[in-house]
């Protein structure tokens, strides 16, 4: 048999995660890198991962406006540096603070307030504008402190392909073309990392994972969070886990993205040739339903759960504006409510369990997620409401080498683990085996 075109990765295993890749060829080479948004959701991961190698990761350099929530191990250097300020102000910082730079992590992101009465991600031309301003503020500043790095990875995520609009092109690819009927402020950011990258003579990347599974201490934007709270707050109310929408919802097959395998595969796109100037998704590598998650959810708080709702008599209709929605055809996306997690955080009966709940547990959310109800409940709205699946396509980063995966059950579960270590949550501890019954067996 010929060998001609076989390739052999070196993989390995760490606790709830398998097949990801090992890097002889980087060890001892003591890289540099920055890490932007480095209290964000995937900057903290980043951090986590990239100090774990101390052999590959010289100097790590995060930088973020507001000083790290929890310990920064050694090789960890801290800058608070404002990315809305001028690009010479964050290029002096970089001038006096950063020797050199071989690598650089963007996961710099801020979510604008919604207009008045609309979803999280309403105010399309505040959202360009803050985050344009981020990306181009610090691409500059790079250039004026002449810090080029050899590769530049911007995180942006699934909302390229618009699946928040309606029913995208699925299965979701890098190749996708953009749609156009809505402004989407990554599509600008990706033109200016591309010409940027021209005229500096770096290599980029771009990575688009779903919504993202982890545990910082700015639950902002974190399904997992909200999911945990839900749960928590019913079993002290002696209510069942209801489920919010239609049978569509219940199966519609919705991949997430854990913060530390975002983490792992991001590293690994920096450290592979053969990425070079690659847009690139990442999910967690299986399939997901909160479907077939909602029993297990329930059962591992201990409480019994409602199904979807059947009753058409009982919805709350809600049509997308885009039409024809992101596939390029058909209808507007549609979506059925039976209940809504934003009203129910709202309720006094469930206010007053949270209150009881943080008392007791001597609980320290900072915010308090009940004083950002659209940002935590409202997201899950969204996120479990949306009839359409979303399937994320791993054929590219697959056929360049990465083998990736945790089963995102035992994802949410650790992530739930830890927002309790942060005091953010109730304590929970993942049961070691969970009976199952789903109903009609």
């Amino acid at each position: 048999m010929s060998s001609a075109g076989i390739k052999t990765y070196s993989v390995t295993s760490k606790e709830e995660f398998y097949g990801l890749p090992t890097f002889p060829e980087a060890e001892g080479k003591k890289y540099s890198a920055i890490v932007t948004g480095a209290n964000g959701i995937t900057g903290a991961h980043m951090l986590r991962v990239l100090a774990e190698a101390p052999e590959r990761w010289g100097t790590i350099y995060a930088l973020s406006r507001k000083p790290p929530s929890v310990r920064i191990p050694g090789n960890v250097k801290y800058l608070a540096i404002d990315f809305l300020a001028s690009p010479e102000e964050i290029a002096q910082q970089l001038k006096e603070q950063v020797p050199k730079v071989d690598y650089v992590f963007f996961a710099s992101y801020i979510q604008a307030p919604p207009k008045e009465g609309e979803g999280v991600w309403s105010d399309d031309a505040e959202m360009e504008r803050l985050n344009m301003l981020l990306l181009s503020n610090f691409l500059s500043a790079l250039t004026l402190s002449q810090k080029i790095p050899k590769r530049f990875l911007l995180q942006t995520g699934a909302k390229h392909y618009s699946v928040h609009l309606g029913p995208p092109l699925n299965p979701m690819e890098e190749s996708d073309p953009r749609f156009p009927a809505k402004p989407n402020f990554y599509y600008p950011q990706e033109d200016l990392l591309w010409k940027w990258s021209r005229e500096n003579g770096t290599e980029w990347n771009v990575t688009r994972p779903l919504f993202i599974i982890g545990a910082v201490p700015d639950a902002a934007m974190n399904i997992a969070n909200g999911l945990a709270l839900y749960a928590a707050i019913q079993k002290e109310l002696g209510q069942p886990l209801e489920f919010p929408g239609d049978t569509a919802a219940w199966d519609a097959e919705k991949p997430l993205s854990s913060a530390l395998l975002i983490s792992y595969h991001a590293e690994w796109t920096v450290l592979t040739p053969s990425t070079a100037n690659e847009a690139l998704n990442i999910s967690d590598g299986g399939s997901f339903s909160y479907g077939k998650f909602w029993p297990v959810l329930a059962a591992a708080y201990g409480i019994p759960y409602g199904t979807a709702e059947v009753d058409d008599a009982k919805f709350q209709i809600v049509d997308m504006p885009i039409s024809p929605p992101p596939r390029g055809f058909g209808p507007a996306g549609r979506i059925r409510i039976a209940r809504s997690f934003e009203a129910w955080a709202h309720k006094p009966e469930v206010r007053k369990a949270w209150e009881t709940l943080k008392a007791r547990h001597n609980l320290t959310p900072k915010p308090d997620p009940f004083d950002k109800v659209q940002d935590i409940f409202g997201l899950l709205d969204g996120e479990i409401l949306g009839p359409w699946g979303r399937s994320l396509s791993m054929n590219k980063s697959r056929k360049l080498g990465w083998n990736g995966f945790i089963d995102t059950h035992e994802s949410i579960f650790k992530t739930f683990e830890e927002l309790a270590a942060l005091k953010m949550i109730p304590p929970f501890e993942r049961p070691k085996a969970i009976e199952i019954k789903y109903y009609g067996y």
